[in-house]
């Protein structure tokens, strides 16, 4: 059963409820008030008829002829139980008196609203009327009103509420249809687009926008790495393809088939850098990339990273130094924080100014250890900060002497993920750059998810 006609069927039973409710209190109240109504009227009447009776000497005088008005009979009855005056054949009926009862009594001539009045000297003053009129005239037809409107309130209960159902799932309805074109032609570009509303259906629309965005962009991203990991790994396996054939095609040439393996050991060297980056990816997106923590002195890590990086700045006439104090103790997977020292020191030599300095900072703020590694360097642009940490973005490569995939800041960002840390540059075009580094010292300030 569909979500439209569950609606509309406990709509319709919740008005059906509702109106029989309503039904029934009208007609109780109806009933209510038609007797208080009665009973006020009777004893209007009964005190008008008081006033007719004169006690004189002991002896009650009633008007023998009886009192009738607006269907009310009235009966005077003298203290010794004898009547008196008034409507003879109503007291004959046998009603047993109860002074000050208003109620309604069944009788072999039909039901009567009976009122029992105390009169002056002893007298009783009986007020009667017929039951028929106050119940079976206007609360009878109350009742048959009632079982007539009652399916004729249900009919348009559920007409209205088909309809209003019916416009309300108008969007959902639309919504449906493009998910179901979206989805038949393997269009992620393609949006469910209801446009400006506040209701839930628009809200979940939105919702739905938001995700084919992601799914779109995450697709996007993910041709896009495919593609930048095809093309990165086909320049070495061309280059060993070709010297391979070289080698091959001069077996005497020993000297040229010396340089021919160096040239594919080298490039085979990249390959393997290469796909050591993209598990590392690849583990990161699955969330299998844990970091094993041990305890180790932070700055005398960073001593031994600059200090296989002295050739390398050496080349370029770069001069690495380190300002930290002579301890800082943390609890971290000591391999990957030696990668994100490798990575932030060879980019601030790969980008570096000839000549210029790179400068590695180890301190504690509060709960965190922060690494910085600050460069003089060429810089980076505004526009530019945000996808320097996009999978194999690298900047212009004229402006440097960096040889990676760009594989190496999407990973110092999974790191600091995965130790609860984060990571992030300031950068000013032509004037150099810092990029951070923070995480907790200790395991237990960070719970891994």
């Amino acid at each position: 059963m569909t979500i439209k006609k569950r609606i509309v069927i406990w709509y319709t039973v919740w008005m059906a409820v509702l109106a029989a409710i309503m039904l029934s209190i009208v007609i109780s109240g109806s009933e209510y008030l038609l007797r208080r109504g009665m009973m006020e009227d009777m004893l209007e009447e009964i005190q008008d008829a008081a006033e007719d009776i004169i006690v004189h000497n002991g002896q009650v005088y009633a008007d023998p002829d009886g009192f009738f008005d607006d269907g009310i009979y009235i009966s005077v009855i003298a203290p010794d139980g004898t009547f008196m005056g008034g409507s003879r054949q109503h007291w004959d009926l046998g009603i047993p008196v109860s002074i000050g009862s208003f109620r309604e009594v069944d009788t072999p001539s039909g039901a009567w609203f009976v009122f029992d009045e105390a009169g002056d000297g002893g007298t009783v003053i009986r007020g009667m009327a017929r039951a028929v009129y106050g119940d079976g005239s206007y609360i009878g037809s109350m009742h048959l009103l009632a079982v007539i409107l009652l399916p004729v309130i249900l009919l348009f209960a559920a007409m209205g509420g088909y309809f209003i159902v019916r416009r309300s799932f108008l969007p959902a309805d639309r919504a449906i249809a493009a998910a179901d074109e979206i989805i038949g032609s393997d269009d992620l570009s393609k949006r469910i687009g209801l446009g400006e509303g506040s209701d839930e259906i628009h809200r979940m629309a939105s919702a739905f926008d938001s995700m084919l965005e992601r799914l779109e962009a995450a697709f996007e991203k993910e041709r896009q790495f495919t593609s930048d990991a095809s093309h990165e790994l086909r320049t070495p396996i061309s280059v060993i393809m070709a010297e391979c054939e070289y080698a091959l095609s001069h077996p005497g040439d020993e000297a040229r088939q010396r340089e021919a393996l160096e040239n594919i050991h080298r490039q085979g060297g990249k390959m393997s850098a290469l796909v050591s980056e993209l598990l590392s990816i690849a583990r990161a997106d699955k969330g299998t990339l844990r970091p094993s923590y041990e305890a180790f002195n932070l700055p005398e890590l960073g001593e031994m990273v600059l200090a296989s990086m002295e050739d390398r700045a050496g080349e370029r006439g770069i001069s690495l130094a380190m300002k930290a104090g002579s301890s800082l103790m943390v609890e971290a997977d000591q391999g990957m924080i030696t990668r994100v020292l490798i990575n932030y020191i060879s980019n601030a030599i790969a980008y570096g100014r000839e000549g210029g300095w790179v400068l590695l900072r180890c301190r504690q703020d509060g709960d965190d250890a922060e690494i910085s590694v600050e460069d003089n360097g060429i810089g980076i642009s505004e526009d530019e900060i945000p996808r320097i940490w996009d999978r194999f973005y690298q900047s212009d490569a004229s402006r440097s002497s960096s040889s990676g995939a760009g594989l190496g800041l999407p990973i110092v960002k999974a790191i600091a993920s995965i130790h609860g840390g984060s990571a992030w540059v300031e950068s000013s075009l032509g004037e150099g750059s810092t990029f951070y580094f923070r995480f907790p010292i200790r395991k237990e300030n960070h719970q891994i998810s």
